[in-house]
């Protein structure tokens, strides 16, 4: 009976979920349950007998028993266990005989508490994201109790968090609080909901989000509070300053076309000419072409077209076709809708040809647009219409086209660099303005002029020797008016004195200072005159570049090349 009891303790031990080790006054097992086993990984039959420190290196049992003193709570490592061990002396008849411990495996405790310390590190987080960022943000759950709301919010509206927190957005509704409920709407829809409500004086864009469970239920609604008032308020101003931008640009225009009759100075009747047809043809919307060196002032006939014409009122636009890097012409002229490329302003931008929508449109240095950007160009002219960059729909446009150029487009017509198509659209009213050379009596009327009006920006009273007067006339003056002007300028400048004599000609080496330079001027001078008067005789005597050319002897090409470049006008 006796060892039916012994074995039936011995069950009790084994069947515990705590380890229990047991030493007598020797320090050797007597006790070693499974649990024990288990947690510190050994043979629960091969404990038995053996000396508790060879099984458990770390063991307090002998000190408790040397001491007499009981040790709880005693944290300890077996392997990647955690167990807490209470360690306790056994007393008989007064004295010691022997040592229990138990131990109580607490690894997934301390798993679990550190996994509470990180989301509680989580939390803390949060909340402070939440509370830094400064939009307002608003949590309820599916039922429309408010759960939490960020100072933002509370901010935002004058709403402190004890008078909504934990109330129901209905009752809310009704307490005046708010105008309208996002969060109910979200629930209802179970997506996103973006809604404009008037509160505390202040326009809020509030945006409503549903979060759900692994059932796909609505369980959160989160809904962010952006206060827009000041982003309205400079939106309506931006749109005042685009609108006042546009004013300000067509009074520009309409100022500079303006200023375009004083600008225009002559006395030569080639000249006159050329003006009196500007003039003509402004009251029409044709085409024009206008031809001529580099400096002679084709911008200027073009303004004074523009200012002559109905569409006075309306934007001068000039587009300088070989200033615009060909990457960018495309955008540059007709515009590109929102995000069209890298770089795209977010509202689009208008082109230079939608800008001159009932104006005037100047292309110049058209013999400059690259090949690729003609056809465009071209169907613009011809349908009266363009497409932005990225855009799917054609506007339509009312411009009147003028273009200029320095170059030959005829020969470039033939050596396949300008469309043939193009060329004839543009040019169906030409316009030759002859160069500074061919108009020598223009010559001192405008040094007059330009030296005014560098006298009056720089606040000097200078005035011209007559010296330089008669170089100024036998000098050809390639670069024409435009040279013209600058020398002027140059000369007011850097003279030292109020008279501007010959010795300021020596800074501006291309021109005549000594008899010698004026001989070699006057004869090319003479030598041009007689090549012009030559050709123009030829031409008009024999009636075609044709004809003429073959009584000279020389191509027609080059006949007519030389003709344009003296200004002679071809007839037809």
């Amino acid at each position: 009976m006796t060892g039916i009891n012994i074995e039936f303790k011995f069950d009790i031990f084994d069947s515990m979920y705590n380890g229990i080790v047991a030493i007598d006054s020797q320090g050797i097992i007597i006790l070693f349950n499974k649990a024990a086993a288990e947690m510190m990984g050994v043979n629960q039959e091969e404990t038995i007998g053996r000396k508790v420190e060879e099984v458990i290196p770390t063991t307090g049992l002998l000190e408790v028993m040397r001491t007499g003193k009981k040790e709880n709570n005693q944290k300890m490592l077996f392997g990647n266990r955690v167990v807490i061990s209470n360690r306790s002396p056994i007393f008989k008849d007064g004295g010691i005989v022997g040592a229990v411990g138990i131990f109580q495996d607490i690894s997934d405790f301390e798993a679990l508490s550190h996994e509470l310390g990180t989301v509680k590190e989580i939390n803390h987080n949060l909340d402070a994201v939440i509370e830094s960022v400064a939009d307002g943000i608003v949590v309820a759950n599916s039922s429309g109790i408010i759960l939490r709301a960020n100072g933002a919010y509370q901010r935002m509206t004058g709403i402190v968090e004890r008078e909504f927190v934990g109330k129901h957005v209905r009752e809310l509704l009704k307490q005046g609080y708010m105008n309208k409920s996002v969060t109910e709407m979200v629930v209802e829809r179970r997506s996103r909901v973006n809604v404009v409500d008037i509160r505390n004086g202040k326009e809020l864009l509030m945006t409503g989000t549903p979060l759900f469970n692994e059932a796909g239920e609505v369980v959160r609604v989160v809904t962010v509070i952006r206060d827009v008032t000041e982003l309205t308020e400079l939106k309506k101003k931006l749109k005042q300053a685009e609108v006042a931008k546009d004013r300000y640009l067509n009074e520009l225009e309409h100022f500079r076309s303006q200023n375009s009759f004083k600008k225009i100075i002559t006395k030569n009747l080639d000249m006159q000419k050329k003006i009196e047809m500007a003039f003509h043809v402004a009251r029409v919307d044709s085409n024009v072409l206008i031809l001529g060196e580099s400096g002679v002032g084709k911008e200027l006939i073009a303004q004074l077209i523009h200012r002559a014409s109905h569409r006075s009122d309306k934007p001068f636009i000039k587009i300088n076709c070989g200033a615009i890097p060909a990457n960018l012409l495309e955008s540059e002229m007709f515009g590109y809708e929102p995000g069209s490329f890298t770089g795209a302003l977010r509202e689009g931008k208008k082109g230079l040809f939608e800008l001159a929508d009932g104006g005037t449109l100047l292309l110049d240095e058209v013999g400059e647009l690259p090949l690729e950007h003609q056809v465009k160009v071209l169907r613009a002219i011809q349908d009266k219409e363009i497409l932005r960059v990225g855009g799917k729909k054609a506007i339509s446009l009312d411009v009147r086209i003028i273009a200029a150029t320095n170059r030959d487009l005829e020969e470039m017509v033939h050596n396949k660099t300008f469309r043939e198509d193009l060329y004839y659209r543009l040019n169906v009213v030409p316009i030759v303005i002859p160069p500074l050379r061919k108009r020598k009596e223009d010559i001192i009327p405008m040094t007059i002029e330009f030296l005014a009006k560098f006298n009056t920006s720089y606040g000097y009273q200078k005035w011209i020797h007559p010296e330089v007067m008669e170089s100024f006339l036998k000098y050809d003056w390639p670069g024409n008016v435009r040279e013209l002007e600058n020398t002027i300028e140059r000369m007011v400048v850097t003279s030292k004195d109020d008279c501007i004599t010959s010795d300021a000609i020596t800074e501006i080496a291309a021109l005549p200072c000594n008899s010698n330079k004026s001989e070699l001027a006057s004869l090319k001078s003479y030598l041009e005159n007689e090549e012009s008067r030559l050709l123009e005789e030829a031409y008009r005597t024999m009636g075609s570049t044709r004809k003429a050319a073959a009584m000279l002897k020389m191509s027609q090409s080059s006949l007519v090349k030389k003709m344009k470049k003296y200004g002679i006008e071809i007839n037809g």
